[in-house]
């Protein structure tokens, strides 16, 4: 139960620092809008009840390993990413270059 007398449920952190860890939350917390709900009108009222209470103190070993590889993977593909641009940059250069040989 929660402050609110409700029922809670669980749920799943997504954040980087607590990543896969399960806590409780009320059932009546009404998340904050995004810019874009606010700019549209699309606002929820506000939360009810505030109850948070963590189940896992610690991220579990795998997947502190998930989160590595995911690390990993991103800045691999970021890099790939930034040496294609450099690529292409160099290549409309150079045939920039022969149009004004022409």
């Amino acid at each position: 139960m929660c402050y609110c007398g409700d029922c809670c449920k669980v749920a799943k952190s997504d954040e980087e620092d607590a990543y896969w860890q399960r806590y409780w939350m009320c059932d009546n917390f009404a998340f904050e809008p995004t810019p874009c709900q606010i700019r549209i009108g699309l606002l929820t009222p506000p939360p009810l009840c505030d109850f948070e209470k963590w189940i896992d103190t610690e991220i579990g070993q795998e997947d502190k390993q998930w989160m590595e590889t995911l690390k990993r993977l991103d800045a691999e593909r970021e890099e790939r990413l930034e040496r294609r641009r450099k690529e292409e940059a160099a290549k409309k250069e150079h045939e920039a270059e022969i149009q004004m040989r022409c």
